[in-house]
């Protein structure tokens, strides 16, 4: 009787012990927006990618390895531009985002066409 007594004692023991346990900090929730924006035909303008987080803060990825001032500088910057969008998309879905729209515009008077893609966590 003192066995079957000592392991119920023991088995509520650790059962209560579990609620105290530390529990991983939950993920994010919410969306966040990587947006691409580039000016052909700018020469001083260096194209870049920026990450807007669900809490406000921005991540700016400037694409200094573009090469400007060719012949075909306004299709290597966008294929630049969208190459390096897609890589930081692929690396926040890998990290548990999800895609959920794409849209294009062209903004300004400088014709800066920009890419923008909201991703959400839930």
């Amino acid at each position: 009787m003192k066995k079957v007594f000592l392991s119920a004692a023991l088995a509520l023991a650790v059962a209560g012990s579990w609620a105290f346990y530390p529990n991983a900090a939950p993920a994010p929730t919410g969306y966040l927006m990587v947006v691409g924006s580039g000016r052909p035909g700018n020469e001083s303008y260096v194209p870049e990618v920026i990450t807007i987080l669900p809490d406000g803060k921005q991540q700016v990825q400037r694409l200094t390895n573009v090469k400007i001032g060719t012949d075909r500088t306004s299709t290597d910057v966008a294929v630049a531009l969208h190459h390096a969008e897609v890589l930081q998309v692929n690396a926040l879905a890998a990290k548990g985002w999800r895609l959920v729209s794409v849209a294009q515009s062209t903004v300004g008077v400088g014709a800066t066409t920009e890419t923008v893609y909201m991703m959400e966590r839930r």
